[in-house]
């Protein structure tokens, strides 16, 4: 940082100071502020003069740009004095209420005042929210993105309350659908949905655990839905047509989306998903879960075609598509039309996985032992040639 907020001279003179200044922004020759002020000043009433500054703070918006940062660095520093939340929140809020103006240097005096703070200073909550809302509101979201890894932790160090966390959380998810980024947005989204356990909390948070179903089957980057499932607010909508589609797609297939959607009639569009999209997300998952059933098989294009149900003619595409995805590594055969997969992802890993693994490396445990027998059949029959050569030797 280039400047920080500091006092080196009485608060008495800072406060009068600035209350002159604000006047002079105001083109007020009257000197009406610095006359409500100065009797608050010498009566040592520091905390009213503050609050009556920071009431007219709104003019520091028309300070010049080389003076903007200064100005509020020195009534950010006179307001912590008694690190009062609603006082901080007040200038938070004026600072950031023109967003497209001097935005460069309304960032810098955030980051000054955040930085400043302890780093276990719940007020930190509130400063980082102003941040998030002027990146928001100027289009500049790209500047707080690479800071969200480090949300948890510093929830953690400013001790806020469960009510404060989730507020938080909440706001960032949807602060950051606003600006496009739907993942991260999900992400915040899921990180809120997990404060809640509760039965009498889970009924208030149907809608969130909704949309965080619709998210997640809607957006590309999401895959795998075994983790979403284990939330309790997902949980607590087992009664709802969307729990319903969230379980197609975590174990299901194409068969099982048809099915799904003969039974509830519009539930995509219901869910306002695109029904092209989902489609080809099943059809996908899908693919990965019939190579993760077949590892190593040939898979012919007519039982692919038959699974996804497609022609055979787009089943290459089909098998790139899923290779792009990374859901499976696999091997296409022009010639004799079928497709060896040698690696896929499991979308859920239960009973069945495990005894398919324990089948597997039963099966690669039998091949070693062979393989080893070989070896040992193959060094006595070395070991009988040389014996005999030796005696042969010998009786030369």
């Amino acid at each position: 940082m280039d400047s920080i907020i500091f006092i080196d001279a009485p608060v008495q003179n800072q406060v009068a100071e600035l209350a002159t200044y604000i006047s002079s922004l105001r083109g007020d020759e009257q000197e009406t502020l610095v006359k409500e002020v100065a009797p608050l000043v010498e009566a040592n009433k520091v905390s009213e003069a503050t609050k009556v500054l920071v009431r007219e703070s709104k003019a520091l918006l028309e300070a010049p740009e080389k003076e903007f940062e200064p100005a509020y660095n020195l009534l950010v520093a006179i307001a912590l004095i008694d690190a009062e939340k609603d006082i901080l929140e007040q200038i938070l809020k004026t600072l950031i209420s023109e967003p497209n103006q001097k935005t460069p240097i309304k960032f810098k005096v955030l980051s000054n005042v955040f930085n400043t703070l302890p780093a276990n200073s719940p007020l930190r909550l509130s400063v980082f929210t102003a941040i998030v809302d002027l990146a928001v509101a100027s289009d500049d979201m790209d500047l707080v993105l690479p800071q969200l890894q480090y949300v948890p932790s510093w929830i953690g160090e400013w001790g806020v309350s469960v009510e404060a966390e989730r507020t938080l959380l909440l706001t960032l998810s949807d602060r950051l659908k606003e600006s496009g980024n739907q993942y991260q947005s999900l992400e915040f989204l899921i990180k809120y949905l997990t404060t809640f356990n509760g039965a009498s909390e889970l009924d208030g948070q149907k809608a969130h655990a909704t949309r965080a179903i619709v998210e997640s089957v809607a957006l590309p980057e999401v895959l795998t839905f075994e983790n979403l499932l284990k939330i309790d607010a997902v949980q607590h909508l087992k009664s709802e047509k969307a729990y319903e589609l969230l379980s197609v797609f975590m174990s299901g297939n194409v068969q099982d989306y048809r099915a799904l959607l003969v039974k509830n009639s519009g539930l995509i569009k219901e869910l306002g998903l695109d029904e092209e999209e989902t489609l080809r997300k099943i059809r996908l998952l899908s693919l990965a879960s019939l190579g993760s059933e077949n590892l190593s098989r040939e898979l012919s294009y007519q039982q692919i075609a038959k699974a996804l149900e497609i022609e055979e003619s787009e089943v290459e595409m089909w098998v790139i598509d899923v290779i792009r995805a990374g859901l499976v590594e696999a091997k296409l055969n022009q010639v004799s039309k079928v497709v060896v997969i040698s690696r896929s992802i499991y979308r859920t890993f239960g009973t069945a996985q495990w005894q398919q693994l324990s089948h597997r490396l039963n099966g690669w445990k039998q091949s070693l032992s062979e393989i080893l027998q070989v070896i040992a059949n193959a060094k006595l029959t070395t070991g009988a040639a040389v014996s005999t050569a030796v005696i042969t030797s010998n009786a030369n």
